[in-house]
């Protein structure tokens, strides 16, 4: 099978035009670059855990949960050539200890939170063609321990 290429423009577009044996012509277009962009939703959620079940929101909603629970924030992202996903914490890059992950799909887990771990979590895609970020609010509260025996009697 013959393959003749011909660019269109000096940004990654080309339209490519095959020639099968029968001298038939098969063109399609190839296109590209595309700005990384961040997809978050409309309309952003605003949770609130009640327990200890582990939390999976979308980049842009934002939480409140307890301690010790495990927080999935999703980073959807689209852009050609597809973007590096990074997250800071309060402006400064996520620490890369042990309860922090970035997972092969740019989501950011965060295991057994903690109070400290409350901060604006920011995604950021980045490429060659440019960059796109969204933020996310993280409220972590403890638990509250009312003691009845230390209670002066009424």
């Amino acid at each position: 099978m013959q393959q003749v290429r011909r660019v269109v423009s000096l940004q990654y577009c080309s339209s490519v035009r095959f020639v099968a044996p029968d001298n038939t012509f098969y063109p399609f277009s190839l296109t590209g670059p595309y700005k990384p962009k961040v997809n978050i939703l409309s309309k952003p959620n605003a949770i609130e855990a009640q327990n200890r079940s582990p939390v999976t929101m979308t980049i842009g909603d934002n939480v409140t949960a307890l301690t010790d629970t495990s927080i999935i924030i999703r980073c959807p992202t689209s852009g050609v050539p597809t973007p590096t996903v990074t997250w800071t914490k309060n402006g400064e890059q996520v620490p890369s200890d042990g309860r922090y992950n970035v997972e092969d799909d740019g989501s950011l887990l965060i295991s057994e939170v903690v109070e400290e771990d409350s901060a604006r979590y920011t995604c950021i895609a980045d490429s060659v063609t440019g960059k796109d970020s969204a933020s996310s609010t993280v409220k972590i509260a403890g638990e509250i321990f009312l003691c009845l025996c230390c209670l002066p009697s009424l």
